[in-house]
């Protein structure tokens, strides 16, 4: 019989013993009753206030890239990254229901949903943190070397890594779930430990070139408006995506505590949101005396994609 405690992602603090030999979990709930279900429902009803907006926005973005834009393979990875954040924001929401359903019935919060809702989570979570990590290599050796990125790119490379994304996001997760069930959980955080070694440096040095490359810019070669919103998403995820993983690793040494980890997800939501809104406010024109749908300025955005081209000048 191992046992085994990770409470941040459910609802309420949860400690399972998982017998392997008989199969049988027993849920047994322990939820201060002070802090529950006051916190834990103010909680659920601020990450459904984030998540609902964004899910419609990442809803027309996949719409947009999926059946009226002309795919390119750059777009292919906003694509991607508009599906991982869907899915994270879908699940969310579906948990924050549940949450809030089983206040009102204790029993209607199923024993294994918790760990359904966290393997998801993890799946998506971590296959847009992949993805960005390849948007922001993408972009600087489109800025860097723009010869190499028109005329020697394999075609169907930016295919081929969104699908070897979704398979090593997948295989993560269901690791990191069978690590769980084991009783493992100190294990399954190792994931966050390499997150932070690998695509934190990544993103950081990438998101720093972009800066500097855009500044140095002629100001007339400044009105691309593509770069600039790629520059804000990097930044961005940087700002909300990885406070999750310093408090992983944190875990590590026992120095974090229960809102900490509420945090961390809540600047994780209202990352996956907020793409959308970056598309829009960058790619309208603030010029104009009328705002345009929000389809029509993300159609013309995409369709405006940095043409290499102009980089060779740079």
């Amino acid at each position: 019989m191992t046992t085994f405690s990770k409470s941040p992602f459910s609802s309420v603090n949860v400690s399972l013993e998982y017998n392997v030999t008989e199969n049988i979990v027993h849920y047994n709930e322990s939820q201060n009753e002070n802090t529950f279900p006051d916190n834990r429902n103010i909680i659920s009803l601020i990450n459904l206030l984030i998540c609902l907006p964004g899910l419609v926005g990442n809803g027309i973005v996949i719409w947009l890239l999926g059946f009226r834009i002309k795919r390119t393979p750059f777009t292919t990875y906003i694509l991607n990254l508009a599906i991982a954040d869907f899915a994270v924001l879908s699940n969310e929401i579906i948990r924050d229901i549940f949450s809030l359903l089983s206040w009102i019935n204790s029993n209607f919060f199923p024993v294994y949903f918790s760990f359904l809702s966290y393997d998801i989570f993890m799946f998506t979570f971590t296959a847009s943190q992949y993805l960005m990590t390849i948007i922001s290599i993408d972009r600087c050796v489109c800025l860097f070397f723009p010869l190499w990125h028109r005329c020697h790119r394999p075609p169907h490379l930016s295919t081929a890594v969104c699908v070897i994304v979704w398979i090593l996001s997948f295989l993560i997760s269901a690791i990191d779930l069978t690590l769980l069930f084991a009783g493992y959980a100190i294990i399954a955080n190792v994931q966050f430990v390499l997150n932070a070694v690998v695509c934190l440096p990544i993103m950081c040095v990438s998101t720093t070139a972009i800066f500097i490359k855009f500044s140095l810019r002629p100001a007339q070669k400044k009105k691309g408006k593509l770069l600039r919103t790629i520059w804000l998403t990097l930044f961005f995820f940087l700002l909300l995506a990885f406070p999750l993983t310093l408090v992983e690793v944190l875990s590590l040494f026992r120095h974090t505590t229960e809102y900490s980890y509420e945090y961390g997800y809540i600047c994780v939501f209202l990352n996956s949101a907020i793409n959308p809104m970056i598309y829009y406010l960058v790619g309208r024109d603030k010029r104009a005396r009328s705002s345009k749908r929000i389809n029509k300025v993300l159609e013309k955005l995409f369709k405006e994609e940095e043409d290499c081209r102009e980089n060779q000048e740079i």
